[in-house]
């Protein structure tokens, strides 16, 4: 198979191989693709986004990859090859190629993507170019009845639990800031080792459609006594009937007070009363608190995934 740049191939050309994986999102995660891939697809079009084809021998596009590059850090959008195509040797050659292309850029200090692995595992690949692989896990909680009732604040709750409100953007992002420091997830992402990189992180989530559209309703904040941002959770839709929770974070100062908790069970409620069935998140391996909360809430496995980050030495 031949390498191309993705800035020299066609929407047309590109449609099967994206209509391929929509059917792999939507099969194996309950996740519409195709506000993603008509974004890929104008991007494409406009010839600005960076990355490379495989085509095979008659010019059929078997994979593609694209990258961002942002203030040296490189992010790899996705990785993708054909069922038919699918394996080490594809994806090695696919992932080779935009490593090179990414490093071509001398201010580069660090690369980082997350991947589901629809048809190829891909540890042993990124491993093998140096990346750390670090364990997440997709999971999946159907919506019940009894998640009309919402959270029911107890004696002692101090706190307000409003809606998402843009004016509160900087201090929320102050918060997610606060909530990774010290933790694996703080050294995983580059955006949330500053309160610039979480608020730019934020508003991708609330203007972009790589996660889903954004539900404001569904989205809360949790404000402490004197009006302060304590934590926040951001809901989008990923689907007919299926909300995702891309962020939910808590100031670690109020954390263990069962902010996550009310934040969850209310963002259920309101899911709920939207005419949505189910609602889905990703947590890493790592954040033992944040799994035992999401298990004791009733969400279960739908995939295994992984993140990868490389830094230059």
């Amino acid at each position: 198979m031949d390498v191309e740049p993705l800035a020299g191939v066609s929407p047309a050309r590109l449609k099967p191989l994206l209509e391929e994986e929509a059917s792999c999102w939507a099969g194996q995660l309950g996740w519409d693709f195709r506000p993603a891939a008509d974004l890929i697809r104008k991007y494409v079009k406009s010839r600005t986004l960076p990355g490379y084809v495989l085509a095979g021998n008659g010019g059929e596009l078997e994979g593609y990859a694209y990258y961002v590059v942002d203030q040296g850090v490189g992010y790899i959008g996705n990785l993708f090859v054909r069922r038919r195509r699918a394996g080490c040797s594809a994806y090695r050659t696919l992932l080779d190629r935009t490593l090179r292309g990414l490093r071509k850029d001398s201010a580069l200090r660090r690369i980082e993507c997350q991947l589901f692995p629809f048809n190829f595992d891909f540890p042993e690949v990124f491993g093998g170019f140096g990346f750390e692989i670090r364990p997440r896990h997709f999971l999946r909680r159907a919506l019940l009845e009894e998640d009309r009732a919402g959270f029911r604040p107890g004696e002692g709750f101090a706190y307000d639990l409003v809606p998402w409100r843009g004016d509160f953007l900087a201090q929320a992002a102050q918060t997610v800031h606060d909530s990774y420091l010290g933790s694996a997830d703080h050294d995983l992402c580059n955006d949330y080792q500053t309160v610039r990189g979480c608020q730019r992180f934020l508003r991708n989530l609330i203007e972009s459609a790589g996660c889903g559209r954004f539900c404001g309703r569904a989205s809360h904040l949790a404000l402490d006594a004197r009006g302060r941002v304590a934590a926040v959770l951001i809901a989008s839709r990923i689907g007919p009937g299926r909300a995702m929770i891309p962020q939910l974070s808590v100031r670690r100062a109020h954390q263990g007070t069962g902010l996550g908790t009310a934040l969850l069970e209310r963002c259920f409620q309101v899911a709920l009363g939207q005419g949505l069935e189910e609602v889905c998140l990703s947590v890493s391996e790592s954040n033992e608190r944040a799994f035992r909360l999401y298990r004791r809430l009733g969400f279960g496995e739908v995939k295994r995934f992984h993140a990868y980050l490389w830094q230059r030495a």
